[in-house]
């Protein structure tokens, strides 16, 4: 029974997705973990984030700081609150768009089916 060993614990690590606008934003929503009841809003907020750190904001919830992990946080969007992003330059090119409309067959042989199109512009064959 001496030489017995437990067996190892499995890897805890599971990725948590952390929006990119976190980092910018003044204001957070904090999600609430408990249950919920019908229609009740999964997220509290909006508050004040008055620390970052690399884990965890300090966050003023109604004049208490508390310090709340990112997992739970998500960037709120607030009016007259601009989050300004640099997004890489577009090259323009200095070329004229060509219209090509594409030459139409015609074809002088009877035995072409009668083709015409519903109210929905799907090509339906009719019956002779």
């Amino acid at each position: 029974m001496r030489s017995v060993k437990p067996a190892s614990t499995r890897p805890q690590s599971t990725d948590v997705f952390v929006q990119p606008d976190l980092r910018y934003g003044t204001h957070v929503f904090v999600r609430r973990d408990s249950h919920r009841r019908p229609f009740e809003s999964a997220y509290e907020g909006p508050f004040k984030v008055l620390q970052r750190e690399s884990k965890y904001y300090i966050v003023d919830k109604n004049g208490i700081n508390d310090n709340i992990s990112i997992d739970r946080l998500k960037a709120a969007y607030l009016k007259g609150n601009h989050i300004h992003v640099n997004f890489p330059s577009v090259q323009s090119h200095n070329t004229t768009p060509t219209l090509i409309i594409p030459q139409s067959t015609t074809n002088t042989s009877d035995d072409t089916p009668n083709v015409s199109e519903n109210k929905l512009k799907r090509r339906v064959l009719e019956e002779e």
